[in-house]
């Protein structure tokens, strides 16, 4: 039987996924697997389908389809990739605009619920998800589709744990302010 704490992040996890899941999206980006690859596009400009297959976990032919129907609402651009083989993917104009909309929005909301604590809570929370998410990420794929929907700049910044895991790195220390 799980403890209490493990039922509570359950629903705090499904909460959470269920909001991103009901961010305002335009009709070529129903669902969050299509919302991530936009994502990992833009993480990553220049990446190729089999990368995003894996950021994304995904058979080929579903990220062959993904990538079709970002490409078709005109938010993907398919370049000529480093050999015939291959496809860059990149982010168009109209592709960066709504990139930026999704993730103000993912933004405004995950702010409303950590904005429940205050700024102790906060910090200790940051420092048990540091932890938590370092200990629990297995290699770089699956450092790739932990963060598939995450704004990656101020992790990245702080040192991510995810990113640290994957490097065989420390697990990061964030410095408590007293």
């Amino acid at each position: 039987m799980a403890l209490p704490v493990e039922n509570l992040l359950g629903v705090l996890a499904l909460h959470v996924m269920d909001e991103m899941q009901d961010l305002p999206a335009p009709t070529a980006l129903h669902g969050l697997t299509t919302r991530a690859a936009l994502n990992a596009v833009h993480a990553s400009p220049g990446c190729s389908i089999e990368t995003l297959r894996e950021a994304l976990d995904l058979c080929h032919p579903a990220a062959v389809r993904a990538v079709a129907g970002l490409a078709q609402a005109g938010l993907v651009s398919k370049d000529a990739g480093r050999d015939k083989r291959t496809l860059a993917l990149n982010l168009t104009e109209t592709g960066k605009i709504e990139h930026a909309r999704i993730m103000r929005a993912r933004d405004s909301m995950l702010s409303r619920v950590v904005g429940r604590l205050d700024a102790t809570e906060q910090q200790t929370l940051e420092q048990l998800l540091v932890k938590m998410l370092w200990h629990e990420t297995r290699d770089s794929p699956h450092s790739m589709r932990l963060c598939r929907l995450c704004d990656d700049g101020p992790c990245l910044a702080a040192g991510c744990p995810v990113e640290n895991r994957a490097a065989d790195l420390p697990l990061p220390l964030r410095e408590i302010s007293p």
